[in-house]
């Protein structure tokens, strides 16, 4: 390797090249993409090229802020991931979840499953629906609110198993004309109000 040429989208990523392999024909390219992403946490994705004769082209991705959590002043932007991206965000575009978190930095990633599950619920219904808060429901429940309808759920719940279920129940209803305006998955069978 002669050369390293670096590029990204407004992110900058510094690069070790005397800890790289000098031989890019048998380059271990996952490896040093792993150790990337590991030693640069606000870095989602990297992608490393060969160019022959002796070049590597290295390109990052940042992370994008995917959500807004926190109750009051303590809010935070996380990734779709649950990496903490910045304190005291003002994207009013983002999805909110009002859960109060323990104080974290930027570039952690968050413990707390209550709040992964939120996350991982917005994620997996992103193409559902567009949903634009979660909140606490009762003791041991979430609530999203979406389109006019509110979805009920366990903070303990699959958020896969129940975005499977909520996009069985919306395209049955969608069919038939009329959405339903509480559609509750905390039991065995969605229970569903209109």
């Amino acid at each position: 390797i002669t050369m390293v040429e670096m590029s990204g989208e407004g992110i900058a990523v510094a690069v070790d090249e005397t800890r790289l392999p000098k031989n890019l024909l048998f380059f271990p390219v996952s490896d040093v993409r792993d150790q990337i992403l590991k030693e640069n946490p606000f870095v989602g994705s990297v992608s490393l090229r060969k160019k022959y004769p002796g070049t590597l082209v290295i390109t990052a991705v940042p992370r994008k802020p995917f959500v807004i959590v926190g109750v009051g002043r303590e809010t935070y932007a996380l990734d779709a991931q649950g990496v903490v991206l910045s304190q005291y965000p003002s994207a009013a575009d983002l999805p909110v979840i009002h859960l109060s978190m323990p104080p974290v930095h930027p570039g952690d990633t968050v413990a707390d499953p209550i709040v992964l599950t939120a996350v991982r619920f917005l994620r997996e219904t992103a193409s559902v629906l567009r949903v634009w808060e979660i909140a606490p429901f009762e003791s041991s429940g979430l609530q999203a609110r979406a389109e006019g309808m509110s979805i009920r759920f366990a903070q303990d719940a699959d958020g896969a198993l129940l975005a499977r279920t909520l996009q069985t129940v919306m395209a049955g209803f969608r069919i038939k004309g009329k959405l339903p305006t509480v559609v509750d998955l905390r039991f065995d069978k969605p229970v569903v109000k209109f």
